[in-house]
């Protein structure tokens, strides 16, 4: 296996199941982000490297779509590797695989911030004299941007906590994602299950934030979902996510 991937299997454990006992898409997400966070630091760019020089890894957009949910007590392997650069941000594919078979696939960005400017920085310095793993793009997004909704046919209000925060002081990306399926329509989190989330990540939420999740159902078993924060109505984030 190319040193450029890595590979690591994942148990899904009961607490990571809805009420059918298939992996939620945010436990999976998990996943994407833990291994992630492993290789970044294989590799020699991880958060104790950046940290040195005053910078950090801010997940700017990820996409993960499933063919299949594995169920409880069931195994995953998943595969990441860096796959290239967009202008400020650094791109990770990710294949999803039971019993050798793909059941799904993911891609994600990544920007680096520095943390006395607070404003993003290059990531080719990162990356330079380093060899992409010469593989097919996982996943590709759907567009330059998630579609922004203004408004929604169900809203649901969020206090965010400290539990929530992340290593990097704000609010967790998987959290975010979490707080934005709360919105989705009663009905659909009864009869279907999220198989897809497309997120993009706006601005920095914290512990105390009141959050507005909004949701506007679409003809196509899509939904478009937007988090807002209610004093200053701030948009956090905006997700697409696909149901079945």
């Amino acid at each position: 296996m190319n040193d450029l991937t890595l590979t690591r299997n994942y148990d899904i454990r009961s607490y990571e199941t809805d009420e059918h006992w298939r992996a939620t898409l945010p436990a999976l997400c998990n996943h994407l982000q833990d291994i992630a966070t492993r290789h970044a630091a294989d590799l020699g760019f991880g958060y104790e490297d950046l940290i040195r020089t005053r910078r950090i890894w801010v997940l700017s957009r990820a996409y993960l779509h499933m063919d299949a949910m594995p169920g409880f007590g069931e195994s995953v392997a998943v595969q990441t590797w860096p796959s290239g650069t967009l202008k400020t941000v650094a791109t990770r594919d990710f294949v999803v695989r039971q019993n050798e078979h793909v059941i799904g696939r993911g891609v994600s960005a990544w920007a680096v911030i520095d943390l006395d400017t607070r404003k993003a920085t290059s990531v080719d310095d990162l990356l330079e004299q380093r060899v992409i793993p010469d593989l097919p793009p996982a996943l590709e997004f759907e567009g330059r941007a998630v579609k922004r909704i203004k408004e929604g046919e169900r809203e649901v209000r969020i206090i965010a906590r400290k539990g929530d925060h992340d290593v990097n002081g704000h609010v967790n990306s998987i959290r975010q994602v979490e707080f934005l399926l709360e919105s989705a329509p009663e009905q659909w989190q009864r009869e279907r299950r999220c198989v897809g989330g497309d997120v993009q990540y706006r601005a920095e939420c914290h512990a105390g934030d009141e959050l507005r999740c909004l949701c506007m159902p679409q003809d196509d078993d899509t939904a478009l979902h937007i988090l807002m924060r209610t004093s200053d109505d701030r948009e956090v984030a905006r997700m697409k996510t696909w149901w079945k």
